[in-house]
Parts: structure tokens; sequence; C-alpha cells
């Protein structure tokens, strides 16, 4: 009888295994709906400051939060109503475009000079139309460029394509946000989703509802502050980047380091220092010396700088010692920063692979 069981309750468990076994090998996968996925759209600062009005309030300290201001922001002298300009993106229109300045779709003025806008017509969606110039203790509208485009022996406002530029200076442009300058959403991803949920909960390090939205780190800083040189079309010589920022900060042992958060490990993002910076405490030194309190590092020392920058833009280095201004090679006659040290060209073409080219 006993044995019998055995029979019984072993062939049972043998079929159940049987049945699991040709089920898990014909079953499909069940298919995921990706059609009711929602996509996120740009909804503006001021949705985020309903819950993160500190936050907001903390980041308008910073000299992102103007990188783009209203025109109404300046006060001008000539104050112009309607403006002529050329399209500067397409060559073969040579015909002006009367734009009325209190009807067009203005998004503000760039850097304290270029004024962006849309102009109905052009070939591309942003321009430069404008410039803040200022004569005395006055403000003007000028050309951003200037040029005789029709070739009547006068010169004319062109208007430049800044497709480019909003990228950085104006990334709220393009995708239609609200705030058309540098805000939460530059950094942290559209956020629809997160602000129309009930909950507003943090999961993975993420703050939006989808998971490619994460908080910064230092990729996201990257895609403007980009600190790789470039080479010149003409020469094929290296020059340091310098109009982004962050110069040679890829050839740095904190670059290449698992130990640290990147830039983030300096930077506070929400918040101006005492000095206007975008560190993390009011001195400089205090935060080598957080790691680095044997060698008593001198950031003065360790982070050399160019006055003759090509864009104007005295950036202190970030490779930490790693190019030293002295090994680069460069000619101070230049307002660009040459790499031509056969050692250090060799440094640069190892880690970045594509300037070998």
């Amino acid at each position: 009888m006993r044995k019998t069981r055995s029979f019984i309750l072993s062939a049972a468990l043998l079929s159940t295994f049987a049945l699991v076994a040709v089920g898990c090998g014909t079953t499909p996968a069940p298919k995921v709906d990706t059609t009711k996925t929602a996509t996120a759209t740009y909804v503006g600062e001021e949705s985020c400051n309903t819950c993160h009005d500190k936050k907001v309030t903390a980041f308008h300290t910073t000299n992102h939060s103007t990188a783009l201001k209203p025109l109404t922001a300046f006060t001008l002298s000539n104050a112009p109503t309607t403006i002529t300009v050329f399209d500067g993106a397409d060559a073969a229109n040579l015909k002006g475009t009367q734009l009325d300045l209190s009807k067009a779709k203005i998004y503000g003025v760039m850097m304290d000079d270029y004024v962006l806008a849309e102009v109905p017509g052009f070939k591309s969606k942003i321009y430069r139309i404008a410039a803040i110039k200022k004569v005395g203790d006055k403000l003007e509208l000028d050309a951003a460029k200037s040029v005789d485009v029709d070739k009547d022996g006068k010169p004319d406002w062109q208007a430049a394509d800044a497709t480019s530029c909003v990228t950085c200076h104006a990334p709220g442009a393009p995708v239609a946000s609200p705030t058309a300058g540098i805000s939460c959403e530059s950094c942290h991803g559209a956020g629809s989703i997160h602000v129309s949920k009930s909950t507003k909960t943090v999961s993975g390090g993420s703050i939006m509802a989808q998971p490619s939205s994460l908080l910064p780190n230092t990729e996201t800083c990257l895609k403007c502050h980009n600190s790789d040189p470039v080479k010149d079309a003409a020469t094929g010589t290296l020059l340091a980047n310098n109009h982004q920022g962050t110069r040679d900060y890829f050839s740095s042992k904190h670059a290449n380091s698992g130990q640290l958060n990147g830039c983030l490990t300096c930077h506070g993002p929400h918040k101006a220092n005492a000095t206007g910076q975008l560190l993390r405490k009011d001195n400089a030194a205090d935060i080598c010396l957080s790691c680095h309190a044997e060698k008593k590092p001198d950031p003065a020392k360790i982070m050399w700088k160019n006055p003759t920058d090509k864009n104007g833009h005295i950036t202190a280095d970030h490779s930490f010692t790693a190019m030293p201004y002295e090994t680069l090679g460069d000619d101070p006659a230049t307002k660009e920063i040459e790499i031509k040290t056969p050692a250090t060209v060799d440094l640069v073409t190892k880690a970045l692979p594509k300037l070998a080219k």
C-alpha cells in the first residue's frame, strides 16, 4: 500500500515537473504595450517651484539662471518697434524681413548680449536677431551681425542662426518649454509626468517618472561644459576647448577615478557660493583639502589660466597639473590655446583616439 502511494506521488510530481518544463519552454513572454507609455513634456520652472521653491530660489543665485534674460530687463535708449533682418542661415535669400518686436516670438537676451527670436519664413528656427550694445552709459539695440547682404553699399542687420547656441544657453527654447532659459528641466529632464503624479516618490536616484531622467551627473554637465580638445580643420593643430569651460578635465585623475562623483564632487549645481561660483564651499582650497589635506594644494597653482582666450572666457584648467600650461607648446601671441608638445599631444590622442585621425 505504501509502495503504491509512493509510486502515485512520484508520478504526480514528475507530471507536474514535466508540465512546468514544457510550459517554460513554450509559453511566450507577455508583450508590453508600449503605445500606452506616456511621453514627458516640458512644463517650465513654475511647475517645479510649487513643491521645490527653496531649490528654485537657490538656483536663482547662479549664473546659469541668468544665461537668458527677458528683453524687458534692458532699458534701451533707441528701442525700435520694428527691425529689418536678413537670413544669415540662407545665403540664397537676399530679401530682408521686417520684424515687429512687439509681436515677434522673442525668447530673451542671451548672456546680456544677443536677442534670441524666431523669424517667420527663415530657414532655421531660432536666430540672434540683434545685440545689446553699450554706448556710453546707455544701452542700444544693434545688429547681431552687420553685413551688406543686398549689396546696396549699406550695412544690413543679418540674423545669425542660433541653433547651436541655444542648446546650452537657452535649452528651453527649442523644446517649447515655458522657461526658455536654463531651468530645472535642463538637467533633470522634462517634468510633466512627475508633476502630474499624486505621490512624488524618489526611486533609484530618479526624481522624474521616466527611468532615463536621473539626477544630474558628470555626463549631464559635460553636455555643455565639454572638456575635450578640438582639432583645427585648417592646420590640424589640437586646441584646448575654452568656450564651454572645464578645460582639459578629461586628462585629470579626477575624471578617471571611480571614487568620485565627478563634477558634483566639487560643484553644487543649485546654489552659488559667497564668491558667486558653483562651488560647494566658499573657498576653493577648502574643497581640495577635504581629500588632500596632507598636500595642502593651492588651486591657483594647479589650475592655470590663459589670459589670451579666443572667446574671452578665462576658464581655469581642470587637468590639475596633468597638462600644465608650460608643456602645451602654446603660442602666447594667439588668442587660443594650442597643444603642440609631442608628449602632450600623445597624452591627448591616447585619451581621445578620435583626435589621432
